[in-house]
Order: C-alpha cells, then sequence, then structure tokens
C-alpha cells in the first residue's frame, strides 16, 4: 500500500517532476556558495595570512614577504614586554567574560525564574529588560554616556549633594573598563532570558503543581525542578558564552575608542586592520586564540553533558 507521500508525488505533474533535482540544486547553491567564500575562504585565507609576514620591497615596488612564525613571535613579545596594548586588552577580555559567565547569565535566569512565575508586573519587567536589546546600540550608548557624563542627571544630583562634579569616567584608566562593564550588565538580559522563559513555559504545570503539594520552597522549586528540566538550554548558553572566551568585549568604538586601557581582544583586532592596515599580524593573533579556546570548549561541553541529569517530559 502506498503512504500518502508517495500519491502525493504520483498526483505531481510529470514535468514538475523532472526538474525537481534541478530546482532544489539551484536552491542550494546560493546558501552553499555563500558559505564557501564567506567562511570557508576568508577562514582559510586568515590562516595563510598569520603565516606570513612584509619584510621588504623588491624593485619594482611589490612587497617581498617571508613564511614562518614571525607574526606569533612579535605577539609573545608584545605581551610579555607590555607593549602595545596586548597585555591589557587580554586582561579586560577576560574580564568581561568574568562578567558574563558569573554575574550576567546568573542575573538572567534569576530574573527569568521570577518572570516565569508571574511575579507582580512580570509584562512590564519583561519588556524593560528586552529592551535594550531591541534599540540599536548607538542609541544605548549615548543615552548612557549622556547619564553619566557632565551635565547629565546623575551630574547634576552629585553636585547637589557634594557640590564637585562626578570623575570624567570615560575618560579615566582606573574606571573606564568598569563603567563599561556595568553598561554591559544593564544591557545584557534580553536574548538569554527570552530562551530561559521559553524552555521554562514548556515545563508541565503537573510537576510544578506537585512541588507545591510537597510544600518546597521558591529556591528548592528554581534548582532541584526547573533547573533539570530545563538543562538542555541552560547548558547550550553556557557553553555558548565559553565559545566567545576571547571575544568577549563591550561597546569599546562607540564608548571610548579603545582610550585609557578599555581596548580588548576583539577591538585591538580591529584596530590593527582599521587603523593600521594590517591583516597578518591580528590574523596570527585570532589563530593563536582559537587554537587555545578549542580544548577549553570542548572540555566544558564534555562537563555539562557529564553532569546532565537527563530529565525527559
Amino acid at each position: 500500500m502506498k503512504s500518502t507521500q508517495f500519491k502525493i508525488k504520483d498526483r505531481m505533474p510529470k514535468t514538475f517532476r523532472k526538474g525537481m533535482p534541478l530546482f532544489i540544486i539551484s536552491m542550494l547553491a546560493v546558501p552553499v556558495a555563500w558559505f564557501i567564500v564567506f567562511y570557508v575562504v576568508v577562514n582559510f585565507n586568515s590562516i595563510i595570512l598569520a603565516f606570513r609576514s612584509i619584510v621588504g620591497v623588491s624593485s619594482v615596488g611589490t612587497p617581498v614577504y617571508e613564511w614562518g612564525f614571525g607574526n606569533f613571535l612579535k605577539f609573545f613579545e608584545d605581551f610579555v614586554l607590555d607593549t602595545g596594548d596586548v597585555q591589557i586588552s587580554l586582561w579586560n577580555t577576560l574580564k568581561y567574560f568574568a562578567l558574563n559567565v558569573l554575574c550576567i547569565l546568573p542575573l538572567t535566569y534569576f530574573f527569568a525564574y521570577f518572570i516565569y512565575k508571574k511575579i507582580w508586573g512580570h509584562k512590564f519587567f519583561r519588556i524593560l529588560f528586552y529592551m535594550p536589546s531591541i534599540l540599536s546600540a548607538v542609541t544605548m550608548t549615548t543615552i548612557y554616556k549622556n547619564i553619566l557624563g557632565g551635565y547629565g542627571p546623575i551630574d547634576e544630583f552629585w553636585k547637589a549633594l557634594t557640590g564637585n562634579s562626578i570623575p570624567a569616567f570615560f575618560t579615566s584608566y582606573e574606571l573606564g573598563t568598569p563603567i563599561i562593564m556595568i553598561y554591559q550588565v544593564w544591557v545584557g538580559f534580553g536574548v538569554n532570558m527570552i530562551l530561559y522563559q521559553g524552555a521554562m513555559g514548556r515545563i508541565p504545570e503537573e510537576v510544578i503543581e506537585a512541588g507545591k503539594l510537597d510544600g518546597i520552597s521558591w529556591w528548592r522549586e528554581m534548582f532541584q525542578v526547573v533547573t533539570p528540566m530545563i538543562w538542555g538550554t541552560l547548558s547550550t548558553t553556557l557553553i555558548l558564552a565559553f565559545t566567545g572566551l576571547f571575544n568577549s568585549s563591550g561597546p569599546i568604538l562607540l564608548l571610548t575608542n579603545g582610550a585609557f586601557h578599555t581596548s580588548t581582544i576583539n577591538f585591538f583586532i580591529f584596530n590593527q586592520v582599521y587603523r593600521y592596515s594590517e591583516y597578518a599580524y591580528p590574523a596570527a593573533i585570532g589563530l593563536f586564540f582559537t587554537v587555545i579556546s578549542l580544548p577549553i570548549v570542548f572540555g566544558f561541553r564534555a562537563l555539562m553533558n557529564k553532569l546532565d541529569p537527563k530529565v525527559e517530559y
């Protein structure tokens, strides 16, 4: 007996059946070509660039290249000798990563749980937390700079209390990075909160009701009932956070332009290309941190899989 699928195919006009393979190939050609050109070729070219250095100019004016590990040696020298903001950029990057994993993600999960429990004003808080993800980064950073800048509301309030102006946060070597990290906390709840709420919304109501009948506290419900049942979503966001270990950053370009010791690895690579038209050196830096991060990411993924409570519902 033929299935419905084959019956439908049998009713398809012969002309359409003949053209189906060509149609499928043509539909897949564009995304496959896009992937090859803008991912495979670009990354392969970056790997080649990492091992190439310009050592001079030929008699006809063309650059003379040397192949080797010169770019990597330059990176290690800059890091050890603390030149070129490499060391500062790495430490700042690790600060942003720690902020995301140890502060933003736990707070996002915490607030997502209480919005899931439909506390008073939960609809307002859902919009409030997600609003920074809707607005453009230029808009948000402009608002932030005006709030904390001179003659802003906080400056006027501080003057009324003390008679003095607040410090120049964005031009301070000590406060530049911390003030950007505060901004990251302010705008960092949006997407993951939606993911957590969506996962929590799929939990059977009977499970929550059973916990209430047993008299468990909200704390036990969150960690012993809700967390195991949305472990897949929670572990995925944590693994994604670790994939960005050396890509962690903030809106450096919009707030400080990398000045006052606020640069990160991401911004350092961008600055090398944009300001100095240097491609080989940042390619080596990117390749180095990619190789370093791979075992860390796979190791953390294995840990998350091992901790998986494997709850099915």
